[in-house]
């Protein structure tokens, strides 16, 4: 029964890492590594939510942020694309926009090349920048990828200025719905610059870990009109009550999701 046991587990292990060319996708998109688990529901109980409201106001743009490092948000950028990808006829585009700390490309096994900050530079065109995101659980063509790109210290001024909004106009264009991963919004204003050209803004937490004080920086550094949700990660739902005091009062512009806890990436 135990060598049975350890030869699922085996099993489990190879199909977690799904291949995209010699790339091995990162055990933390669960959305594709673990369809049947928990924490892969939760997220397209999230899909369902931002559907509604995309649906009844027509968001198609959505800026994914936090308060800090360490809250999980490229994480919960990239499996709620994916699971938008995954519903049938829909183009879904992910942006990396955390020129800083640009993490997601790693998440998808790539190794960095050209994306955002080529293509606001004008050094690549969009269309060669973008990246198709293959796998057995997706259409193929319905998830396209643009990595940060080779960023230097200058490369966050680009976020608001009035090329990266014309970027935005032309992404809404071209697929149904588009994810912006940002730099955590404290205490840099890089994430707050990108706000005023997104449909929509979602802040991720991690539950025990983002401070209540952080939140609520975090919560007054955007234009409230933005804010349509909150994604709790990590959580233990006993401890997750010290935050609801705090986005109680907002409840009017967004509505919260948890996320059951998948261990730590740095984003």
């Amino acid at each position: 029964m135990r060598r049975r046991s350890n030869s699922r587990r085996n099993e489990e292990r190879k199909m977690r890492g799904k291949l995209m060319g010699s790339a091995r996708f990162d055990d933390h998109l669960v959305v594709l590594t673990e369809p049947k688990a928990i924490a892969a529901e939760q997220y397209r109980v999230l899909r369902s939510r931002i559907e509604h409201l995309s649906q009844e106001k027509g968001f198609r743009t959505f800026m994914i942020t936090s308060p800090v490092v360490g809250d999980g948000k490229s994480m919960t950028t990239a499996n709620l694309a994916l699971s938008m990808a995954q519903t049938k006829d829909r183009r879904v585009a992910l942006v990396d926009c955390d020129l800083r700390r640009p993490s997601l490309h790693r998440l998808f096994g790539m190794r960095m090349k050209e994306g955002l900050i080529d293509v606001l530079e004008e050094r690549s065109p969009l269309e060669t920048a973008l990246v198709p995101i293959e796998h057995p659980l997706l259409a193929s063509g319905s998830l396209s990828f643009l990595p940060a790109g080779r960023a230097n210290a200058a490369s966050p001024e680009w976020l608001g200025s009035a090329k990266m909004k014309k970027l935005v106009t032309i992404l809404s264009e071209r697929f149904e719905m588009v994810f912006f991963d940002t730099p955590p919004i404290l205490p840099l204003a890089d994430a707050a610059e990108l706000g005023s050209a997104v449909d929509g803004a979602i802040l991720v937490l991690r539950s025990g870990s983002t401070s209540v004080e952080a939140l609520t920086l975090a919560m007054q550094s955007i234009d409230l009109q933005n804010w349509i949700g909150v994604v709790l990660n990590g959580v233990d739902f006993e401890r997750s009550s010290q935050y609801s005091g705090v986005y109680a009062s907002y409840q009017k512009t967004y509505s919260a999701q948890a996320i059951e806890g998948r261990g730590n990436h740095d984003d």
